[in-house]
């Protein structure tokens, strides 16, 4: 658990630092007609600090490309249900010793590909891990470790509903394939497929070409997933 509280306040820290040193670079485009027809002009003011910079703009333009890797706290297991809620150490160890509790972490990797401004398609890959070790009731000696993983590979749609400046509100959902790998304290070896699905109602971006993130909701990916991306050809609109 230790581990991940620390794990998750890396990644706000380092979120609350991107919100901060991100600027609000702006085009602006302006429209205009005389005798001769209508015109468009276009312009990026050179000065961050001007007041053309701080009006509202979208924060990607389409065809841009995103990584993504978060970390999440209460990802599911292959029932769909959250995988912390299991301690490992439930099995029946009385006569070799005794269990620690079970620490849960998941790691979401992911890449997008904003069709328009508003829709991006793009894949999942995500690995819940849990961990438990046994320790002998005379020496308090680590005699083994249980453990189990689950991970995931699941096609991802997101819909960004609110767009403004480098800030952007979406919904995402993932649909897809697990697998589970189990190993106890008899040394027996289980492997299961399952289907892995992921639902996030509400997503927070801020930044443009580097970002933080934070999501909330129910799957696969955890109920609270945070973490850093970076945006490829991404243009200013």
């Amino acid at each position: 658990m230790k581990q991940q509280k620390s794990a998750l306040r890396a990644v706000v820290l380092l979120l609350i630092l991107i919100i901060g040193s991100t600027p609000l670079f702006a085009q602006h485009t302006y429209k205009f007609s005389d005798e001769l027809g209508t015109y468009e002009v276009k312009f990026t003011p050179a000065d961050p600090n001007t007041e053309f910079s701080q009006s509202p703009t979208k924060p990607l333009a389409p065809k841009t490309h995103e990584l993504r890797y978060g970390i999440a706290w209460g990802g599911t297991d292959w029932f769909g249900t959250p995988a912390f809620g299991w301690e490992l150490g439930s099995f029946n160890t009385s006569e070799r010793g005794y269990t620690s509790p079970t620490v849960w972490l998941t790691h979401n990797f992911d890449y997008g590909y904003w069709v328009n401004e508003w829709l991006s398609v793009g894949g999942t890959v995500t690995w819940t891990s849990g961990r438990c070790h046994l320790y002998s009731n005379k020496t308090h000696a680590k005699l083994d470790t249980s453990h189990v993983d689950y991970v995931g590979f699941m096609p991802t749609v997101r819909f960004a509903w609110i767009r403004r400046g480098i800030v952007q509100v979406y919904s995402s959902l993932s649909l897809g394939a697990g697998f589970e790998v189990r190993e106890n304290y008899m040394d027996e070896n289980i492997y299961e497929a399952f289907c892995a699905f992921d639902f996030k109602p509400l997503g927070l971006s801020v930044g443009r070409n580097f970002f933080g993130f934070v999501e909330l909701g129910y799957g696969t990916r955890g109920i609270v997933n945070a973490g850093i991306g970076y945006r490829f050809n991404s243009k200013i609109k």
